[in-house]
């Protein structure tokens, strides 16, 4: 009444609910200027919560099919790893290579170049006089008997098991790598399940390095029980090498009969040692595959399910990191208000 009594000009912009509507007016236009905006910030919001939920998975219903389903997962992931087909980050890589890949490399610098290191001492010549000597007993022998060459060859060849236990240990070390970083991607969500499955592999790993150890020990106890002088290669080669010797023996006068029996059987071993090394560095990769890469992948998923489904512990085995959980919950809030949010938005358009 004021207003139109001294101001009926302007009286019907006056007034609180003239206000009222004045500022909602206001309020509506702002809203429209930044709403093509706030519908995008609130899709990429949605978008990225959305990731976050396919991130953490959905809530595990039927634990024991989970289970299995995850068991089998892990299972083809190291199978994939060690064919070629999937890359995993090592810790001393630059970049991502398979786990076949590693192996190989594995291969290349531990077995090989070890054994390439074993060479006759440089006192070999002492060791082949000191033979020859103690084979001749109580008087000098006319000819050198074949014990010297034996002797000397199996002392040689008892220094190739260290490096061959070194590199097969290397190899133990790569496939548990590859085990911790599979495991840890395949049952990020799940501790328990995490360290029960990685320790039954390690266990499993464990013995079938043994295996190869054993068979690799076999292998060089054979070499030692007979030095074989028959050898295709070493036949093949042996004229050669004595042609050679008796050449350098007639081009010195100085050279006593025993010193002439020394230069050769020391040819005849390096000759010997590399035809051993090279079948040793054809064997161990080749027995490293067949028990610790191929017998172990047949046998991991039989060892799993068995373990862990041997026990009423199924339940204890999915549970969830707590963090998972939260982050799952925080995640689906977060979505469900912006599903609100976005449909008060649609209304405004």
């Amino acid at each position: 009444e004021f207003f139109k009594a001294h101001f009926n000009y302007m009286s019907s912009e006056m007034g609180t609910p003239y206000l009222t509507q004045r500022l909602c007016s206001v309020l509506m236009q702002h809203v429209k200027q930044c709403l093509p905006e706030l519908i995008i910030r609130i899709t990429e919001q949605k978008v990225i919560q959305q990731n976050i939920l396919d991130s953490l998975g959905p809530r595990i219903e039927d634990e024991s099919g989970a289970l299995a389903d995850l068991v089998m997962k892990f299972c083809r992931e190291f199978r994939s790893n060690m064919e070629g087909r999937r890359s995993v980050q090592f810790a001393a890589a630059q970049k991502a290579l398979s786990g076949g890949r590693h192996l190989f490399e594995v291969f290349e610098s531990a077995i090989c170049q070890e054994l390439d290191k074993i060479a006759l001492p440089e006192d070999i010549e002492d060791h082949i006089e000191h033979e020859i000597i103690s084979a001749g007993g109580s008087k000098p022998a006319l000819f050198t008997p074949n014990i010297v060459f034996d002797n000397l060859a199996s002392r040689q060849l008892e220094h190739f098991t260290y490096p061959i236990k070194k590199s097969i240990k290397k190899c133990n070390e790569t496939l548990t790598e590859i085990i911790s970083l599979l495991s840890k991607k395949t049952f990020e969500r799940f501790p328990v399940l995490k360290r029960e499955t990685h320790q039954i592999s390690l266990t499993l790993l464990l013995a079938k390095t043994q295996v190869v150890e054993k068979f690799i020990d076999s292998y060089i106890q054979c070499e030692l029980c007979y030095i074989n002088t028959n050898h295709r290669l070493f036949i093949k080669n042996r004229p050669q090498l004595e042609k050679s010797c008796l050449e350098k023996s007639e081009g010195s006068e100085v050279l006593t009969p025993e010193q002439i029996s020394t230069n050769k059987i020391r040819a005849l071993l390096d000759l010997y040692i590399h035809i051993i090394r090279n079948q040793l560095m054809d064997v161990v990769p080749k027995t490293v595959i067949c028990y610790m890469v191929l017998q172990f992948c047949d046998d991991l998923h039989k060892d799993l399910m068995k373990t862990l489904f041997s026990s009423d512990r199924v339940e204890d085995l999915m549970k969830e990191d707590m963090l998972v959980e939260e982050r799952r919950e925080k995640a689906v809030r977060m979505l469900g208000a912006l599903e609100r949010a976005d449909a008060i938005t649609s209304l405004l358009e």
